[in-house]
């Protein structure tokens, strides 16, 4: 029988074979289109919230830098503006005490409700264009905040009463910084009190004095005095005065006037910071 008539005649063979290359080829399809096994799925997910957890620290340590970053600046912007509220304050006094007022420029005083000393001032108020005017400031602590109370001054009577209140603005235009949360009513002493620094837990204060260096401020209560009062002019003729003694240092006006030249404060914040600083008087 010829090769020929041999594939006719047994047909089954040459399809059998071909079907069972079909089979194979089919079988690698499907084994390929399966997909990603169980292990490969739960090493993806766990890379997967690896990676999202690093990420997530990431952004919330930029955030927190972010936040103490605003809550710094904030602070020294407060800081800022408190010295330099104190520092204009202090050097508007110099032309005041020029005009040798009964009363001292720069002065201290103590409260029953605070043991720390306060700081009283009589600076020079108005824009330039404007008559000089007097005003009356004063720094205390309350409560763990630094205010500044501001209000018109009256020059005292003979009787220790208070007489006509000198010429005033409205507000403190001339101030470098007002402080966040708006001003209080007028309390009883006339003085309207603005919030300047919080979460201050304790504040010292000294005065400079020629020829006794840095003392407390609570040593200084009621003991400046202010300049002498201009001699009057003796006309031809008249007897003159006899010359007076000097008095020892200490002694009030007839030695010379006791005033402070320099300020130093030192702050204690509630988180035990502390700032110091000197401030000088003459502008």
């Amino acid at each position: 029988m010829s090769p020929l008539v041999s594939a006719v005649a047994r047909p089954g063979r040459g399809p059998l074979a071909l079907d069972g290359g079909r089979c194979r080829a089919g079988q690698r399809a499907r084994r390929r289109r399966r997909g990603f096994t169980l292990i490969e799925l739960l090493i993806a997910t766990t890379l997967l919230a690896v990676l999202a957890l690093l990420a997530w620290r990431g952004l919330d340590s930029v955030l927190t830098s972010r936040q103490r970053i605003v809550a710094a600046s904030d602070e020294l912007r407060s800081l800022t503006l408190a010295f330099a509220q104190l520092d204009d304050d202090l050097r508007k006094t110099w032309s005041v005490r020029l005009l040798r007022l009964p009363t001292p420029a720069i002065n201290f005083t103590v409260s029953g409700e605070q043991p720390a000393a306060s700081l009283l001032l009589l600076r020079e108020s108005g824009r330039t264009a404007e008559p000089t005017q007097v005003q009356q400031v004063a720094w205390r602590l309350r409560n763990g905040v630094l205010e500044r109370g501001f209000g018109a001054w009256a020059v005292p009577t003979v009787e220790g009463g208070m007489g006509q209140p000198a010429p005033r603005s409205s507000a403190p235009a001339d101030a470098p910084g007002r402080a966040a949360g708006g001003l209080d009513a007028p309390a009883a002493d006339g003085l309207v009190w603005q919030p300047i620094l919080g979460r201050v837990a304790s504040m010292q204060m000294q005065g400079w004095i020629a020829g006794q260096g840095w003392v407390a401020a609570e040593s200084l209560v009621g003991q400046l005095t202010v300049s002498q009062p201009a001699q009057p002019t003796v006309q031809p003729g008249e007897p003159q005065a006899a010359p007076q003694t000097p008095a020892a240092p200490g002694a009030g006006n007839a030695a010379g006037p006791v005033q402070v030249t320099g300020l130093q404060v030192r702050i204690v914040r509630d988180d035990g910071q502390v700032l110091q600083r000197i401030l000088p008087v003459k502008d």
